[in-house]
């Protein structure tokens, strides 16, 4: 993390190399230091191929709180983590040979399991209040940790960002291995994969979240099974906790037996609010549970 000054009296800080943990705390402190000697701060320079998922996360509010702008310059990497430090900018500029890329999370020995996937719904909402368009939250929820989806020039100027230099017809040759991205409490790995791998799907996910509701309940998981008749579905779910807080992955089916609708949800403190993301359109919205027990969709 490096501050420079220019010729305006204006400071542009640096970031580059792997996100750690106290790099938010580093990045207030130059604000801070900057701020004392009466300097304004207005951009973020970034060069990282990722690291930290919580740490990257607390940059992106220092970033959104101070109204900066980012700026991912020639030749420069910013992927995983990083990604989400640049979509917090108050404005954002991407050179034509920069490389900004997203996927999603993995555990430290780089599987995918019920906690990493919860992780990478946390980043895809994140990404959703910082204004990402949905196309690319999608391909940030259905790509494995194994790989990378690195942004067109199309797909940055529909969130916003100002390209500068020259276009070029061909993506950049990767610089080298992506760094480490880690979820609160646990390393994941991310590294790029020469050899593509399919996205988990929902049989294993659920697999998993039985399996992770077995252990949390004495060997039982906690299911539920639940109909509607007036939207004539039927609910099937497992329950479990991820970091402490209730969630739940919900199957519904109609009449004939066909599933209509695959959710991941997570509930608030009183359990009356849940937040839920499609499985299938990786949209989420907000349900509200009314005294007789039905959940009621508030928002999208």
């Amino acid at each position: 993390m490096k501050p420079s000054a220019l010729k305006d009296g204006r400071i542009v800080i640096s970031i580059s190399g792997e996100i750690v943990p106290g790099d938010s705390d580093g990045l207030k402190a130059a604000i801070k230091v900057a701020n004392d000697a009466g300097k304004f701060v207005s951009s973020i320079r970034l060069n990282s191929p990722g690291g930290n998922l919580l740490e990257g996360a607390k940059i992106a509010d220092a970033v959104r709180f101070a109204k900066m702008a980012t700026n991912v310059g020639q030749g420069a990497t910013c992927a995983s983590a990083c990604f989400l430090v640049f979509a917090a900018g108050e404005t954002k500029f991407a050179n034509y040979t920069a490389q900004i890329g997203v996927h999603g999370a993995s555990d430290e020995n780089g599987a995918e399991t019920v906690q990493s996937n919860a992780a990478t719904v946390s980043m895809a909402k994140m990404a959703k209040e910082l204004g990402v368009p949905s196309a690319i939250i999608g391909r940030m929820v259905v790509t494995p940790p194994s790989e990378m989806v690195w942004l067109s020039p199309a797909d940055l100027q529909s969130m916003g960002t100002t390209m500068v230099g020259k276009p070029i017809q061909l993506p950049v040759a990767s610089a080298g291995p992506l760094a480490p991205q880690t979820q609160p409490g646990a390393p994941m790995q991310l590294q790029q994969a020469t050899k593509a791998s399919a996205p988990v799907s929902w049989k294993d996910f659920t697999n998993k979240a039985f399996e992770l509701s077995r252990q949390q309940n004495g060997g039982t998981p906690k299911t539920l099974r639940s109909c509607q008749p007036e939207e004539r579905t039927c609910a099937t779910g497992v329950m479990f906790k991820l970091d402490g807080t209730d969630a739940i992955a919900l199957t519904r089916e109609n009449l004939d037996g066909k599933i209509v609708e695959r959710e991941l949800c997570t509930f608030n403190d009183f359990g009356d609010v849940r937040t839920c993301m499609d499985w299938d359109s990786k949209e989420t919205h907000r349900d509200m549970k009314d005294t007789k027990g039905v959940w009621t969709k508030v928002s999208n």
